[in-house]
């Protein structure tokens, strides 16, 4: 696996607007204009936050990454996800 695949997608869908529409168009067709594995491009539409930091992704970019794509917006379901304390 790559962790500048992943970077790079999840700073695309932090900062771009575009990009976060084309995603919630259709995810498969953005995704695969990156580089990356199938388990990669699943933990991005999974938000699978834990297994990306696991495999080295910046803990700013999955935050940032939560932050601006998750259904629930909040550090505490962040933390929940990770596996944290709710």
């Amino acid at each position: 696996m790559s962790c500048n695949g992943l970077e790079h997608v999840l700073h695309d869908l932090s900062v771009r607007r575009e990009a976060r529409v084309a995603w919630a168009q259709d995810a498969e067709r953005f995704l695969a204009k990156f580089v990356l594995t199938r388990d990669e491009a699943d933990m991005v539409k999974n938000l699978d936050v834990a297994a990306m930091l696991a495999a080295g992704v910046s803990p700013l970019l999955t935050y940032g990454f939560w932050m601006t794509n998750a259904q629930e917006r909040t550090r505490k379901a962040y933390l929940t996800r990770l596996g944290g304390p709710s």
